[in-house]
C-alpha cells in the first residue's frame, strides 16, 4: 500500500531497474546511437531514484537544535548532486556518439528492440500517472516533477523508436546518430536548469510565482483588519516553506484579538498554498498615516479620511515599508 511519498519513491526505484534492464535488452538487440542514449538516461534515473528516496527520507526528518529550520535543503543539495551526475552522464555520451565508440545498429534485432522499448515505455507512463495523482493527493511538487520526469522518460523513448523506424524504411544511419545527439542535448539541458533551480533555492532567491501566488491569495480573501502587509520574505526547505514578514493591525485591539487575526491569515495561506508552512510575523500597530488607506469603515478611531485602497502587490509585499511604494507617491 502506497500511503507516504516515500512510498512512491520506493516504487520508483524498482521500476526503475526494470527499465534500465529492457532499455539495455533493447540496445544489445539493435545497438545504435539512440538507444545507447536511452539505456544511459534510465540508467541516470535509477540513481537518481536512490539519491530522491534517500533526500525524502532525510528531509522528512524533525527539526531538532542541530536543524532549527528542519532538513529540507537536503532534498536541494541532492538535486544539485543530481543534476552533476546528470551532466558526467551527457558529457561521457557525447564522446561515446561522436567518436563511434557504441554498438552497430543491427536492422535484424530491431523487431525484438521495438518490443523492449515498447514495454519500458508503458511501464513509464503508468508510473507517471500514478506520480501524477499521488502528486494532487500529498500536495508534493517533487512527486509532480518526478511524475513529469518519467513521462520525459517515455517520450524519448518514442524518439528513439521512430529513429529505429525510419532506419529500417531505408533513410542513412546517421539519422539514429543525430537522434543520440538530440537526447543527450536534452539532458545536458535538463541538468543546466536543475542545477540553476537547486542554487536558486540554496541561495534563498526570490521564486516570482511563488511570490505572486501568495500576492493572489491574500488579495482574494484580503480582510478590512489586514490593514498593511510589507517586508514578507519567502525560504523554501524542500516541499516546506518558511514565510515571515509584518502586519498592521488596529493598535487598539487586545493581543488576544490582534493574535486570533493573525492566525487566520496563517489559515488561509495553508489552506490555498497546499504545502506545509512555517510562519514568523511581526505585528505592527496601525498609525495615524494608515487611516488614508484603512478599510475598517467604521473604525471610532479614525484620525484622517479614506482616499484609495492599497492592493497587495509583490513589490508592496516585498518592500519593508507601510503604505504606498515611494514610486507611487510621487506620481
Amino acid at each position: 500500500m502506497l500511503r507516504r511519498p516515500e512510498d512512491y519513491f520506493r516504487l520508483a526505484l524498482g521500476v526503475a531497474l526494470l527499465v534500465l534492464l529492457l532499455k539495455a535488452l533493447a540496445y544489445e538487440a539493435g545497438g545504435g546511437a539512440g538507444l545507447l542514449s536511452d539505456a544511459a538516461e534510465s540508467l541516470v534515473n535509477a540513481l537518481t531514484a536512490i539519491l530522491g528516496l534517500y533526500g525524502t527520507l532525510l528531509a522528512h526528518q524533525p527539526r531538532d537544535p542541530e536543524h532549527p529550520y528542519g532538513h529540507g535543503k537536503v532534498d536541494s543539495l541532492l538535486s544539485g548532486l543530481q543534476a552533476l551526475l546528470i551532466a558526467g552522464a551527457t558529457g561521457f555520451l557525447a564522446y561515446a556518439i561522436l567518436h563511434g565508440n557504441f554498438r552497430p545498429l543491427a536492422v535484424e534485432g530491431f523487431y525484438q528492440a521495438y518490443l523492449y522499448e515498447a514495454a519500458a515505455i508503458a511501464l513509464n507512463a503508468s508510473l507517471s500517472f500514478t506520480f501524477w495523482r499521488a502528486a494532487k493527493r500529498f500536495h508534493s511538487q517533487l512527486l509532480k516533477a518526478e511524475s513529469l520526469h518519467l513521462l520525459g522518460d517515455g517520450l524519448t523513448s518514442l524518439l528513439v523508436v521512430a529513429g529505429l523506424g525510419a532506419v529500417q524504411l531505408g533513410l542513412p544511419p546517421v539519422i539514429d546518430k543525430g537522434i543520440g545527439l538530440v537526447l543527450v542535448s536534452f539532458m545536458g539541458y535538463g541538468a543546466f536548469q536543475l542545477l540553476r533551480e537547486t542554487g536558486q533555492t540554496l541561495l534563498d532567491a526570490q521564486d516570482p510565482r511563488l511570490l505572486a501566488r501568495l500576492v493572489e491569495i491574500l488579495q482574494k480573501h484580503r480582510r478590512p483588519e489586514w490593514i498593511d502587509i510589507h517586508n514578507v520574505r519567502i525560504q523554501r526547505y524542500g516541499v516546506s516553506l518558511h514565510i515571515d514578514g509584518h502586519i498592521t493591525f488596529p493598535w487598539y485591539w487586545s493581543l488576544q484579538e490582534a493574535h486570533t487575526a493573525l492566525k487566520g491569515v496563517e489559515e488561509v495561506l495553508r489552506r490555498e498554498l497546499h504545502r506545509p508552512v512555517e510562519f514568523f510575523w511581526h505585528m505592527d500597530p496601525c498609525e495615524p498615516s494608515c487611516c488614508t488607506y484603512c478599510l475598517i469603515a467604521e473604525c471610532p478611531h479614525r484620525q484622517r479620511p479614506f482616499e484609495q485602497e492599497i492592493p497587495f502587490t509583490p513589490e508592496k509585499l516585498f518592500l519593508n515599508q507601510k503604505g504606498l511604494p515611494q514610486e507611487t507617491r510621487r506620481r
